[in-house]
Protein backbone atom coordinates (compact mmCIF):
# COMPACT_ATOMS: atom_id res chain seq x y z
CA UNK A 1 0.00 0.00 0.00
CA UNK A 2 1.31 3.60 -0.64
CA UNK A 3 1.35 5.86 1.75
CA UNK A 4 2.35 9.72 0.86
CA UNK A 5 3.17 7.77 -2.58
CA UNK A 6 5.99 5.44 -1.18
CA UNK A 7 5.35 1.56 -0.91
CA UNK A 8 4.89 0.65 2.79
CA UNK A 9 4.43 -3.39 3.95
CA UNK A 10 1.41 -3.94 5.66
CA UNK A 11 0.99 -0.04 6.91
CA UNK A 12 -0.54 0.01 10.81
CA UNK A 13 -3.38 2.47 12.13
CA UNK A 14 -6.77 2.69 13.96
CA UNK A 15 -10.17 3.08 12.08
CA UNK A 16 -10.24 6.49 14.23
CA UNK A 17 -11.20 6.59 17.59
CA UNK A 18 -9.25 6.41 21.15
CA UNK A 19 -10.13 6.58 24.44
CA UNK A 20 -10.65 10.04 25.57
CA UNK A 21 -8.20 11.26 28.65
CA UNK A 22 -10.01 11.80 32.31
CA UNK A 23 -10.20 15.78 31.66
CA UNK A 24 -12.17 15.14 28.43
CA UNK A 25 -15.95 15.20 28.61
CA UNK A 26 -18.99 16.37 27.04
CA UNK A 27 -19.66 18.30 23.69
CA UNK A 28 -16.41 19.59 21.82
CA UNK A 29 -17.83 21.11 18.35
CA UNK A 30 -20.73 23.49 19.30
CA UNK A 31 -24.20 22.62 17.14
CA UNK A 32 -25.20 25.48 13.64
CA UNK A 33 -24.08 25.97 10.18
CA UNK A 34 -23.10 29.29 11.99
CA UNK A 35 -21.78 28.33 15.45
CA UNK A 36 -18.07 28.72 16.40
CA UNK A 37 -15.61 26.01 16.00
CA UNK A 38 -15.45 25.83 19.95
CA UNK A 39 -17.77 27.18 22.87
CA UNK A 40 -14.47 28.81 24.65
CA UNK A 41 -11.05 28.55 24.45
CA UNK A 42 -10.95 26.31 27.53
CA UNK A 43 -12.60 23.60 24.92
CA UNK A 44 -10.31 24.20 22.11
CA UNK A 45 -7.61 23.80 24.94
CA UNK A 46 -8.61 21.09 26.77
CA UNK A 47 -9.48 19.01 22.77
CA UNK A 48 -6.31 20.04 21.93
CA UNK A 49 -4.33 18.23 24.90
CA UNK A 50 -6.61 15.47 24.47
CA UNK A 51 -5.91 15.13 20.81
CA UNK A 52 -1.62 15.34 21.68
CA UNK A 53 -2.16 12.58 24.26
CA UNK A 54 -4.28 10.38 21.71
CA UNK A 55 -1.44 11.41 19.43
CA UNK A 56 1.45 10.35 21.12
CA UNK A 57 0.25 6.70 22.25
CA UNK A 58 -0.40 5.96 17.85
CA UNK A 59 3.09 7.32 17.94
CA UNK A 60 4.77 5.86 20.90
CA UNK A 61 3.48 2.05 19.46
CA UNK A 62 4.27 3.09 15.98
CA UNK A 63 1.29 3.41 14.15
CA UNK A 64 2.34 4.25 10.56
CA UNK A 65 -0.86 6.23 10.13
CA UNK A 66 -2.29 8.75 12.45
CA UNK A 67 -6.12 10.22 13.32
CA UNK A 68 -7.11 12.60 16.13
CA UNK A 69 -7.85 9.83 18.00
CA UNK A 70 -12.01 10.83 17.77
CA UNK A 71 -11.39 12.79 20.78
CA UNK A 72 -14.61 15.59 20.12
CA UNK A 73 -16.81 11.92 20.71
CA UNK A 74 -19.04 12.26 23.84
CA UNK A 75 -18.07 8.38 24.51
CA UNK A 76 -18.46 8.86 28.76
CA UNK A 77 -22.28 8.46 27.88
CA UNK A 78 -24.15 5.15 27.31
CA UNK A 79 -24.82 7.25 23.21
CA UNK A 80 -21.16 5.86 22.31
CA UNK A 81 -20.46 6.96 19.01
CA UNK A 82 -23.80 9.06 18.58
CA UNK A 83 -21.57 12.26 17.30
CA UNK A 84 -20.54 9.85 14.46
CA UNK A 85 -23.81 10.47 13.47
CA UNK A 86 -24.33 13.99 13.52
CA UNK A 87 -21.12 15.56 13.24
CA UNK A 88 -21.63 16.60 9.58
CA UNK A 89 -25.81 16.86 10.03
CA UNK A 90 -25.35 19.23 12.44
CA UNK A 91 -23.07 21.38 10.23
CA UNK A 92 -24.50 21.05 6.93
CA UNK A 93 -27.37 23.97 5.44
CA UNK A 94 -30.75 21.90 5.73
CA UNK A 95 -30.70 20.11 8.60
CA UNK A 96 -32.13 20.18 11.89
CA UNK A 97 -30.27 19.30 15.13
CA UNK A 98 -33.47 16.78 15.89
CA UNK A 99 -35.28 13.79 14.65
CA UNK A 100 -36.61 9.97 14.82
CA UNK A 101 -34.91 7.78 17.45
CA UNK A 102 -32.90 5.52 15.15
CA UNK A 103 -33.63 2.15 15.00
CA UNK A 104 -32.08 -0.64 12.00
CA UNK A 105 -33.08 -4.18 12.59
CA UNK A 106 -31.18 -5.16 16.32
CA UNK A 107 -29.31 -1.78 16.37
CA UNK A 108 -31.26 0.32 18.73
CA UNK A 109 -29.72 3.21 20.83
CA UNK A 110 -31.09 6.29 22.04
CA UNK A 111 -29.75 8.63 18.61
CA UNK A 112 -32.13 10.54 16.68
CA UNK A 113 -32.13 10.66 13.02
CA UNK A 114 -31.36 14.47 11.92
CA UNK A 115 -33.90 15.80 10.69
CA UNK A 116 -33.87 17.31 7.09
CA UNK A 117 -36.09 20.82 6.40
CA UNK A 118 -34.52 22.36 3.54
CA UNK A 119 -31.69 21.82 0.35
CA UNK A 120 -28.57 20.21 2.24
CA UNK A 121 -25.65 22.13 1.34
CA UNK A 122 -21.97 22.66 3.00
CA UNK A 123 -21.09 26.24 3.99
CA UNK A 124 -18.07 26.00 6.30
CA UNK A 125 -15.09 23.31 7.14
CA UNK A 126 -16.52 20.84 9.55
CA UNK A 127 -12.98 18.73 10.66
CA UNK A 128 -10.97 21.90 10.06
CA UNK A 129 -10.53 21.90 13.49
CA UNK A 130 -9.47 17.93 13.64
CA UNK A 131 -6.72 18.65 11.33
CA UNK A 132 -5.14 21.56 12.46
CA UNK A 133 -5.17 19.93 16.31
CA UNK A 134 -3.20 16.97 14.94
CA UNK A 135 -0.95 18.63 12.93
CA UNK A 136 0.25 20.94 15.90
CA UNK A 137 1.45 17.42 17.39
CA UNK A 138 3.08 15.59 14.21
CA UNK A 139 3.43 15.80 10.03
CA UNK A 140 2.77 11.79 9.96
CA UNK A 141 0.57 10.49 7.69
CA UNK A 142 -3.13 11.56 8.82
CA UNK A 143 -6.42 10.08 8.48
CA UNK A 144 -9.57 11.96 9.33
CA UNK A 145 -12.07 9.85 9.74
CA UNK A 146 -15.09 11.91 8.62
CA UNK A 147 -18.19 10.28 10.55
CA UNK A 148 -20.71 8.13 8.74
CA UNK A 149 -20.60 8.65 5.24
CA UNK A 150 -23.45 10.12 2.66
CA UNK A 151 -25.43 6.90 2.03
CA UNK A 152 -25.76 6.23 5.73
CA UNK A 153 -26.76 9.71 6.38
CA UNK A 154 -29.07 10.29 4.01
CA UNK A 155 -30.88 6.26 4.72
CA UNK A 156 -30.44 7.59 8.52
CA UNK A 157 -32.15 10.84 7.98
CA UNK A 158 -36.07 12.46 9.04
CA UNK A 159 -36.58 13.13 5.78
CA UNK A 160 -39.25 16.12 5.70
CA UNK A 161 -37.90 17.98 2.49
CA UNK A 162 -36.92 15.96 -0.58
CA UNK A 163 -39.15 12.86 -0.02
CA UNK A 164 -36.59 11.37 -2.50
CA UNK A 165 -33.96 8.84 -0.95
CA UNK A 166 -31.49 8.89 -4.13
CA UNK A 167 -32.28 12.85 -4.87
CA UNK A 168 -31.22 13.32 -0.45
CA UNK A 169 -27.82 11.07 -1.04
CA UNK A 170 -26.54 13.44 -3.35
CA UNK A 171 -26.94 16.28 -2.43
CA UNK A 172 -25.61 15.04 1.00
CA UNK A 173 -23.02 13.74 -1.45
CA UNK A 174 -21.87 16.81 -2.72
CA UNK A 175 -21.72 18.74 0.83
CA UNK A 176 -19.19 15.73 1.62
CA UNK A 177 -17.49 16.27 -1.60
CA UNK A 178 -16.88 20.13 -0.63
CA UNK A 179 -15.69 19.26 3.02
CA UNK A 180 -13.10 16.46 1.02
CA UNK A 181 -12.12 19.13 -0.77
CA UNK A 182 -11.42 21.33 2.10
CA UNK A 183 -9.60 18.42 4.40
CA UNK A 184 -7.52 17.66 0.88
CA UNK A 185 -6.29 21.49 0.83
CA UNK A 186 -5.48 21.13 4.49
CA UNK A 187 -3.07 18.46 3.90
CA UNK A 188 -5.02 15.42 4.69
CA UNK A 189 -3.29 12.50 3.69
CA UNK A 190 -6.44 10.01 4.20
CA UNK A 191 -9.89 10.79 4.03
CA UNK A 192 -12.77 7.75 5.56
CA UNK A 193 -16.33 7.39 5.69
CA UNK A 194 -18.09 5.05 8.10
CA UNK A 195 -20.70 2.95 5.72
CA UNK A 196 -22.12 -0.11 7.58
CA UNK A 197 -23.13 -1.64 4.24
CA UNK A 198 -24.32 -4.95 5.31
CA UNK A 199 -27.41 -2.96 6.75
CA UNK A 200 -28.44 -2.25 3.31
CA UNK A 201 -29.86 -4.05 0.14
CA UNK A 202 -27.35 -3.55 -2.52
CA UNK A 203 -28.81 -0.66 -4.32
CA UNK A 204 -27.57 1.63 -7.27
CA UNK A 205 -28.20 4.95 -5.11
CA UNK A 206 -25.55 3.88 -2.29
CA UNK A 207 -22.43 3.28 -4.60
CA UNK A 208 -23.49 6.39 -6.44
CA UNK A 209 -23.60 8.75 -3.48
CA UNK A 210 -20.12 6.91 -1.60
CA UNK A 211 -18.72 7.98 -5.57
CA UNK A 212 -20.02 11.88 -5.72
CA UNK A 213 -18.34 12.17 -2.57
CA UNK A 214 -15.19 10.80 -3.13
CA UNK A 215 -15.40 12.51 -7.07
CA UNK A 216 -12.48 14.18 -7.97
CA UNK A 217 -10.43 13.92 -4.61
CA UNK A 218 -6.87 12.38 -4.82
CA UNK A 219 -6.38 11.96 -1.42
CA UNK A 220 -6.28 8.29 -0.55
CA UNK A 221 -9.87 7.28 0.31
CA UNK A 222 -11.33 4.71 3.10
CA UNK A 223 -14.53 3.29 3.15
CA UNK A 224 -14.96 1.24 6.66
CA UNK A 225 -17.85 -0.89 6.49
CA UNK A 226 -19.00 -0.71 10.39
CA UNK A 227 -20.65 -3.92 11.38
CA UNK A 228 -22.25 -1.54 13.99
CA UNK A 229 -19.03 -1.60 16.71
CA UNK A 230 -20.20 -3.09 19.74
CA UNK A 231 -24.18 -3.85 19.32
CA UNK A 232 -22.48 -6.05 15.97
CA UNK A 233 -23.93 -7.39 12.33
CA UNK A 234 -23.48 -10.13 11.11
CA UNK A 235 -20.64 -9.11 8.93
CA UNK A 236 -19.29 -10.54 5.44
CA UNK A 237 -19.96 -14.11 6.71
CA UNK A 238 -23.18 -14.43 5.82
CA UNK A 239 -23.68 -11.82 3.40
CA UNK A 240 -20.55 -12.56 0.78
CA UNK A 241 -21.37 -12.73 -2.54
CA UNK A 242 -24.26 -10.88 -4.65
CA UNK A 243 -24.93 -9.60 -1.30
CA UNK A 244 -21.96 -7.78 -1.10
CA UNK A 245 -18.88 -8.49 -4.08
CA UNK A 246 -18.52 -8.11 -6.49
CA UNK A 247 -21.40 -4.55 -6.12
CA UNK A 248 -18.87 -3.05 -3.34
CA UNK A 249 -16.00 -3.15 -5.53
CA UNK A 250 -17.64 -0.42 -8.08
CA UNK A 251 -17.02 1.94 -5.04
CA UNK A 252 -14.30 4.59 -6.01
CA UNK A 253 -12.38 4.34 -3.39
CA UNK A 254 -8.42 3.32 -2.95
CA UNK A 255 -9.25 0.89 0.34
CA UNK A 256 -12.37 -1.26 2.09
CA UNK A 257 -11.83 -1.53 5.49
CA UNK A 258 -13.47 -5.14 7.28
CA UNK A 259 -13.75 -6.09 10.65
CA UNK A 260 -11.72 -9.52 10.57
CA UNK A 261 -10.80 -10.10 14.03
CA UNK A 262 -14.38 -10.51 16.16
CA UNK A 263 -14.78 -13.40 14.00
CA UNK A 264 -11.31 -14.73 13.69
CA UNK A 265 -10.65 -14.12 9.75
CA UNK A 266 -12.98 -16.67 9.07
CA UNK A 267 -14.02 -14.53 6.34
CA UNK A 268 -10.64 -15.08 4.47
CA UNK A 269 -12.04 -17.16 1.99
CA UNK A 270 -14.82 -14.63 1.42
CA UNK A 271 -11.98 -12.53 -0.17
CA UNK A 272 -10.44 -14.19 -2.47
CA UNK A 273 -10.41 -12.79 -6.32
CA UNK A 274 -10.05 -9.12 -4.75
CA UNK A 275 -9.56 -6.75 -7.03
CA UNK A 276 -5.91 -5.54 -7.95
CA UNK A 277 -7.30 -1.55 -7.63
CA UNK A 278 -8.23 -1.59 -4.63
CA UNK A 279 -6.19 -2.19 -0.79
CA UNK A 280 -7.79 -3.95 2.00
CA UNK A 281 -8.23 -2.66 5.56
CA UNK A 282 -8.20 -5.46 7.96
CA UNK A 283 -9.26 -5.29 11.87
CA UNK A 284 -6.93 -7.03 13.63
CA UNK A 285 -7.63 -6.62 17.49
CA UNK A 286 -11.14 -7.21 18.49
CA UNK A 287 -12.97 -4.16 19.84
CA UNK A 288 -15.65 -5.87 21.81
CA UNK A 289 -12.73 -7.93 24.04
CA UNK A 290 -10.62 -6.80 26.64
CA UNK A 291 -8.12 -9.32 26.38
CA UNK A 292 -5.51 -7.94 24.34
CA UNK A 293 -4.34 -10.27 21.40
CA UNK A 294 -0.89 -11.67 20.91
CA UNK A 295 1.37 -11.05 18.18
CA UNK A 296 1.72 -14.13 17.01
CA UNK A 297 -2.25 -14.64 16.94
CA UNK A 298 -2.11 -11.21 14.95
CA UNK A 299 0.44 -12.59 12.59
CA UNK A 300 -1.01 -15.90 12.18
CA UNK A 301 -4.09 -14.79 10.72
CA UNK A 302 -2.36 -12.31 8.21
CA UNK A 303 -0.46 -15.00 6.97
CA UNK A 304 -3.98 -17.38 6.26
CA UNK A 305 -5.42 -14.34 4.83
CA UNK A 306 -2.12 -13.67 2.26
CA UNK A 307 -3.27 -16.62 0.55
CA UNK A 308 -6.35 -14.94 -0.62
CA UNK A 309 -5.17 -10.76 -0.70
CA UNK A 310 -1.75 -9.94 -1.66
CA UNK A 311 -0.31 -8.59 1.34
CA UNK A 312 1.07 -5.91 -0.72
CA UNK A 313 -2.62 -4.50 -0.68
CA UNK A 314 -3.18 -4.72 2.86
CA UNK A 315 -3.47 -2.11 5.52
CA UNK A 316 -3.71 -3.47 9.20
CA UNK A 317 -5.85 -1.58 11.95
CA UNK A 318 -8.09 -1.51 15.12
CA UNK A 319 -11.59 -3.60 14.27
CA UNK A 320 -13.86 -0.28 14.86
CA UNK A 321 -13.26 2.72 17.19
CA UNK A 322 -11.63 1.75 20.18
CA UNK A 323 -12.56 4.86 22.31
CA UNK A 324 -14.75 2.99 24.74
CA UNK A 325 -11.71 0.93 25.91
CA UNK A 326 -10.06 1.70 29.18
CA UNK A 327 -6.66 3.80 27.93
CA UNK A 328 -4.17 1.14 29.29
CA UNK A 329 -6.01 -1.71 27.38
CA UNK A 330 -6.32 0.62 24.01
CA UNK A 331 -2.82 1.19 23.94
CA UNK A 332 -1.34 -2.15 24.35
CA UNK A 333 -4.08 -3.11 21.14
CA UNK A 334 -2.31 -0.84 19.12
CA UNK A 335 0.85 -1.98 20.48
CA UNK A 336 -0.10 -5.23 19.46
CA UNK A 337 -1.02 -4.47 16.30
CA UNK A 338 2.19 -3.37 15.49
CA UNK A 339 4.09 -6.35 16.97
CA UNK A 340 1.73 -8.78 14.96
CA UNK A 341 2.09 -6.77 11.68
CA UNK A 342 6.31 -6.62 12.15
CA UNK A 343 6.25 -10.60 12.51
CA UNK A 344 4.31 -11.04 9.51
CA UNK A 345 6.62 -8.20 7.94
CA UNK A 346 9.78 -9.93 9.20
CA UNK A 347 8.56 -13.54 7.36
CA UNK A 348 7.48 -11.47 4.35
CA UNK A 349 10.69 -9.95 3.74
CA UNK A 350 12.53 -12.99 5.41
CA UNK A 351 14.46 -10.74 7.92
CA UNK A 352 13.19 -12.86 10.77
Amino acid sequence: MKVRGEEVLLPATIVGAYPRPIFMQGRVLPIGVHAPEFADYRTRELYRHAVESAVRDMLDVGLDIVTDGGQYYENETGYEYAELFHVMAHRLDGYAAYGDRIQVGAFDLPIYKPTVLADIAWRRPVFKPVAEAVREVTDAPLKVNASIGPATLAALSTDQHYHDLKALSQDVAKAYNAEFRDLESRGVDLIQVTEPLTFFEPEDWIIEAINTAFDGISAYKVVHICYGHEEGQPGILDLKGSRLFPWAFDLACDQIHFQMASHEFAEVDSLRGWPADKDLGVGVVDIELLRVETPEQIAGWLHRLFGAVPAEQVCVSTDCGIASMRRNVAKAKLSAIVAGRDLARAALTGSQ
